[in-house]
């Protein structure tokens, strides 16, 4: 496990079937796709398998987790550190300096958890994490900007907009507009909960 909190659990994805399957599950989901990767874009198992995999075995620098609300797998989550991408995937989030900065995405795939303030205690988990076990100075997420419900929740757990990014993502065939919204370590408060960082 990578974080225990409350009802919350985040582990690294495996390379094994189930974690592979249980992604399918979500990205072929169209309520989902509506908002994370594009219903024009689903995910067999086997993209899952080409897509993950790198990932998980370390050869990507982007770290993926899955989510468990009460010991039920219902979403997903990805992290990295900035300067550890490509410069030309660095130059995406249009910052002045990337060091000390991570970069966050994530879902709830099950779309009955949805609206419950599920999202915000996985962000926050997260964050806590990022601050103190990674030592980010910054976080940043980029959701499009017609996404409203994930921009309140990002708002909640205390992320600001800083900028707009123009035809940022390609996502059902046009290229969407995002926000880049951030929280600095020094404007975090870290909330007095039970935690476990394994």
């Amino acid at each position: 496990m990578l974080i225990q909190q409350d009802e919350i659990t985040i582990r690294l994805m495996q390379d094994e079937i189930h974690d592979y399957k249980l992604m399918a599950k979500w990205l072929t989901d169209e309520q989902i796709l509506k908002f994370y990767e594009g219903r024009d874009n689903p995910f067999d198992v086997e993209r899952i398998i080409e897509t993950y995999k790198p990932m998980i075995r370390g050869d990507d620098p982007v770290v993926p987790c899955l989510f468990y609300y009460q010991n039920i797998p219902i979403g997903y989550l990805q992290y990295c550190a900035l300067n550890d991408l490509s410069q030309t995937d660095r130059q995406l989030y249009h910052l002045d300096q990337t060091d000390d900065v991570y970069g966050i995405d994530l879902f709830i795939g099950e779309t009955n958890y949805w609206n419950k303030g599920i999202g915000t205690k996985i962000l926050s988990a997260v964050i806590s994490y990022l601050f103190e076990q990674r030592q980010a100075d910054k976080i940043v997420i980029d959701p499009h900007v017609d996404n409203s419900r994930a921009i309140r929740c990002y708002e909640k757990c205390g992320f600001v907009k800083v900028k707009l990014l123009p035809a940022h993502e390609l996502h059902e065939g046009e290229y969407s507009d995002c926000w880049l919204m951030a929280i600095d370590r020094k404007n975090h408060c870290t909330p007095n909960l039970p935690k476990n960082w394994v």
